[in-house]
């Protein structure tokens, strides 16, 4: 069966998620520099599809941790991130309190697939909506059973596959989104 165009009504996938909490897991943490030359830690979460009740599961939301303009002592155990924002979030992944690590990319690997609880909010930067996450904190379903999805599926099924934590590198990114 054919079809005809009707260009009218073409639509885009632009709305926002609602606020609240979304039960996600960990997918990556990549440190990027925007054109202005802001580094950020961006963590990419991907909606956990093991949850009861729970819409939009596979979606991703994001969160970036911007370096501090002026690290303390601590913050530059953690390559100029605030310590304090580094460790809550390991603290909900369920990261071992007093455990050494080498770097903060070996304290990002042990982040990957781990199950979280993020809270999106809206808010206005450049006249346009846009979602955040406000906070994150320990998930409510430590029992994760995310089924992950694999780039080489066209059809609906799922794969146990996990993602791998990304090597940091500094990418150039537009400065679309940076609240500065």
């Amino acid at each position: 069966m054919g079809f005809k165009t009707n260009l009218s009504a073409a639509t885009q996938n632009d709305a926002l998620k609602p606020e609240g909490d979304y039960e996600c897991v960990i997918t990556a943490i990549e440190e990027k520099t925007t054109k202005n030359g802001a580094t950020g830690l961006n963590i990419t979460m991907v909606i956990r599809n093991d949850v009861q009740g729970q819409r939009y599961g596979n979606a991703c939301l994001f969160h970036t941790l911007w370096k501090r303009k002026e690290p303390t002592e601590f913050d530059m155990q953690v390559n100029g991130y605030g310590f304090g924002q580094v460790m809550a979030l390991g603290k909900a992944a369920g990261l071992p309190d007093g455990k050494d690590y080498d770097s903060l990319k070996q304290f990002c690997e042990e982040l990957i697939n781990k199950p979280v609880r993020a809270t999106v909010k809206h808010d206005e930067y450049n006249g346009k909506k846009r979602e955040i996450i406000s906070y994150i904190n320990p998930t409510k379903y430590p029992d994760c059973k995310h089924q992950f999805k694999t780039a080489a599926q066209n059809n609906a099924t799922t794969s146990t596959q996990q993602p791998s934590l990304a090597d940091f590198e500094t990418e150039v990114l537009s400065d679309d989104g940076v609240p500065f």
